[in-house]
């Protein structure tokens, strides 16, 4: 075969099945090592590891200590410390999307709820939990609310509704809604209030409660 440069030969076929061998010289002299040789004893620093899932969802990870340790689906910290931090930032205005997965034993620091300022509700007004668990809005003219997308039954689900000028005019609850006493609430036709409503039954009862009426400086 003739001398050729490296540029010349032919693609390997990839992924490589690492048995594949490469010339490295060695104390002096040319031998051979495989593919699968050449990292194998050598310890990987993990400060920084991207994680690849079936699915090609990449995870960044910081991991504050020896390594991580990725077994099919399950992202756990490895090493001796007994303290170690795992850190999932998201890029710009990426999220981390659990997808109704449970998260179990959190310690929250810090921490917000999905707010959604709808300005004026017009004649009919949705209020999805799957966007949002506070929402802000002012009665324009006489509404008819609808709630949708609670959790499912068995869970707790609750949101906030700061309404502006709620008693100016007739809001129609959902029949599903319950109020204290079984009346609605009066609320205020200049000023703001809010209410919150509860279910744990998949929607198919909401409780409601008055947090604040008229709430204003003094």
């Amino acid at each position: 075969m003739a001398d050729l440069k490296i540029s010349q030969l032919p693609a390997a076929t990839t992924p490589l099945a690492g048995t594949e061998v490469l010339p490295i010289v060695q104390a002096g002299s040319t031998v051979q090592v495989s593919v699968d040789d050449l990292t194998a004893g050598k310890t990987v620093l993990a400060s920084i590891v991207t994680a690849t899932t079936v699915n090609a969802t990449t995870f960044d990870t910081n991991v504050a200590a020896a390594g991580v340790t990725l077994v099919g689906n399950t992202l756990a910290a490895d090493g001796t410390d007994a303290n170690i931090d795992i850190n999932i930032t998201p890029k710009g205005t990426g999220a981390v999307a659990l997808a109704d997965a449970l998260l179990s034993r959190p310690t929250l620091k810090d921490y917000a709820i999905e707010g959604s300022a709808i300005g004026s509700t017009g004649a009919t007004r949705t209020f999805d939990l799957s966007v949002a668990n506070f929402f802000s809005a002012t009665l324009d003219q006489a509404c008819t609310f609808t709630f949708s997308n609670p959790p499912a039954s068995g869970n707790f689900g609750c949101f906030v509704l700061e309404l502006t000028n709620g008693g100016a005019f007739v809001i129609t609850y959902p029949a599903s809604v319950d109020f204290i006493g079984g009346v609605a609430p009066t609320l205020t036709a200049a000023g703001v209030d809010q209410l919150v409503f509860t279910t744990r039954d998949g929607g198919t009862t909401y409780f409601c409660f008055v947090a604040g009426l008229d709430i204003k400086s003094p």
